[in-house]
């Protein structure tokens, strides 16, 4: 029964095998289908477009007949998938078609814009409402558009067709011999393990242990059960010598400590401790109290605070708890040392109470912490939270302003609410990106910011990002010159993230150039295979001291001309958390007066490895 329970098992196994590699050749299959239908739809209306852009007079000196020459080029295809092949005008009206029995051309919109005109998309066959995958391209004449060619393929895609299933039966029967092999040599090999169990029991007899209730003839379930139960004897074993040596270090531990001082458990604390018994005299100092107050333990110990404390503040905090109640004794002093108002160092009070009475106060320990630090933190905090509310009080201001006004807009020209709905707008995205960025900041900085990375065709990216900051250059009558090859290499990034480091390189330059000026984008191939994007201006410049901290958190240049722009110094300070965070580099190179030029170098993996590395 075991014997034939393997035997299942394999059998099992074969056909798990078998429906693994039969979802391999669906999804295989599916995939070659969908590039057949995009390379047939593809050549298709290429084809049709270049024959219906023809002129009449050139269709006629060329003695071509259309609705024939449509046919013949739909029959070449031998694709039992074409649903449709129709050429309609601008309005949507057929001139011509061709439609497979049974199928009805579906209604669709067609592109306006140029870019667009080629292209395809996915609609609904009316009526049975099974997919259509439409290709579609631009019928021109005389240079305009007069129509589109309309080509649908059904992408149902049936796997179990005659080459599937033949291959199938092919993959299978290996499959199934290998099998019926790996049983037969797994009987053969079984009876060793039966010798391995009770080796096993031995074993555990010399360990003053028995495998009670285990069959020695239980087959594979039994050697496992066997098995179990020894390391189980083992791990009882290693976990009672484990327990008796904690045991034995302990002991010595304790032993060890109850000749230690506590002076060795206060000198080991990272801050600085003064105890003071119930008459102000102080009794003890760590060591860290030498280095924070620069005094010696000798000055201080078995004086009243009086010899040794300068500061007043101090003096009276620490006097004051001679005689406090003991509700009241725990209290907090920060304080800057005399002479260096950048410090600050806090004192906090801790009774100290008898050991079996809790009601008897021995003394007050006093714990000094150098608080410098979180206390330039909290400065910094408030500085910025003033800021960013400064920030958004300005736009919102105008905001306010101006809808306002716009309540009261019969009273307004066409030209003023123009003004006014395009001030809104502006206040609006200066707003939304000052948000952004301190949302962008905060996840990358708590590591929730994971860049989610695919090829992305570069030329694509910068030309977008270049269009889209394109209007808000011509507003400030700045010049904006893209030089980028069409040819330029694409690379694996997150096309979301580095769009915002580019936006914000590219509205750095815009907002710092000079009305007239001239901002170039470049993009360009490195002799080791590195792209690098440079962005150029003639704006205002950097001085060499403010370029080494441009990068940092929160700075801006205190320069007036810096300072007449807007802005909160977090986006080169994000466009570099971005880019290091795609093994990139981002540099500067700036003149006062003349301009800065930001570079920044990525690396272009090539296709071939990418595949490679996915293998």
């Amino acid at each position: 029964m075991k014997k034939d329970r393997l035997g299942l098992v394999l059998i099992a196994a074969s056909l798990l095998a078998i429906a693994v590699v039969g979802a391999l050749v669906y999804r295989n299959g599916l995939q070659v289908h969908r590039q057949n239908i995009r390379v047939s739809g593809t050549a298709l209306t290429r084809a049709v477009s270049g024959m219906e852009s023809a002129s009449d007079a050139s269709a006629a000196i060329a003695g071509l007949d259309r609705e024939p020459l449509l046919r013949s080029l739909a029959t070449l295809q031998n694709d039992d998938n074409l649903a449709y092949l129709v050429v309609v005008d601008t309005s949507g009206r057929k001139l011509r078609e061709l439609v497979s029995p049974g199928s009805i051309v579906p209604a669709a919109t067609m592109p306006t814009e140029a870019f667009a005109w080629f292209g395809e998309h996915t609609l609904a066959s009316p009526g049975d409402r099974l997919a259509i995958r439409e290709f579609f391209a631009p019928v021109m004449r005389d240079g305009q558009l007069t129509g589109f060619v309309r080509a649908g393929y059904f992408e149902a895609y049936r796997p179990f067709a005659s080459p599937q299933l033949s291959l199938m039966g092919l993959m299978a029967l290996p499959i199934f011999l290998l099998t019926t092999l790996a049983y037969l040599l797994l009987r053969r090999e079984i009876e060793p393990l039966t010798q391995l169990g009770e080796k096993l029991n031995a074993v555990s007899r010399s360990y003053g242990a028995e495998l009670h209730g285990v069959d020695a003839a239980g087959g594979n379930d039994g050697l496992m059960r066997r098995f179990d139960g020894f390391l189980r004897v083992v791990q009882a074993r290693v976990d009672g010598l484990a327990q008796e040596k904690a045991e034995s270090q302990t002991a010595a531990r304790l032993t060890s400590y109850k000749h230690e001082k506590s002076e060795y458990a206060l000198n080991s604390l990272p801050d600085a401790i003064v105890v003071l018994d119930d008459t102000g005299t102080a009794t003890f100092a760590n060591q860290k109290l030498e280095q924070l107050l620069d005094r010696r333990r000798e000055e201080l110990v078995g004086k009243s605070v009086q010899e040794w404390c300068e500061n007043r503040d101090v003096m009276n905090f620490l006097l004051r708890h001679k005689q406090a109640s003991v509700a009241g004794r725990n209290a907090i002093l920060d304080y800057a040392p005399d002479g260096d108002p950048e410090r600050r160092i806090r004192i906090a009070a801790i009774p100290l109470f008898a050991p079996r009475d809790r009601t008897n106060l021995s003394g007050m320990m006093f714990v000094f912490r150098d608080i410098s630090i979180e206390h330039k933190a909290r400065l910094a905090g408030s500085d910025f939270v003033s800021h960013v509310a400064h920030e958004l009080k300005t736009p919102l201001n105008a905001l306010l302003g101006y809808s306002e006004l716009l309540l009261h807009r019969s009273t307004l020209s066409e030209a003023e609410q123009v003004n006014a709905v395009n001030v809104i707008r502006s206040e609006t995205e200066r707003m939304a990106t000052l948000i952004n960025n301190l949302l962008n900041i905060s996840k990358m900085e708590g590591g929730s910011l994971k860049p989610e990375r695919a090829r992305v065709r570069l030329h694509d990216l910068i030309q977008d990002a270049f269009q889209s900051l394109h209007n808000s250059a011509l507003g400030k009558s700045i010049e904006l010159e893209l030089s980028i090859p069409p040819d330029i290499g694409s690379v694996r990034l997150d096309k979301y993230l580095f769009r915002i480091a580019v936006d914000n390189l590219l509205s750095n330059a815009i907002k710092y150039s000079n009305p007239g000026g001239r901002i170039v984008v470049s993009v360009g191939t490195l002799d080791d295979g590195q792209i690098q994007i440079k962005v150029r201006d003639q704006g205002i410049g950097i001085s060499a001291e403010d370029c080494r901290r441009i990068f940092d958190k929160y700075y801006r240049s205190s320069s007036d001309a810096a300072a007449s722009r807007t802005g909160h110094g977090l986006g080169l300070y994000l466009a570099k958390q971005i880019i290091e965070l795609h093994q990139g580099t981002i540099s500067v190179a700036s003149e006062l007066g003349k301009g800065t030029e930001f570079t920044v170098t990525l690396k272009a993996q090539p296709v071939t490895l990418e595949m490679s590395e996915a293998v």
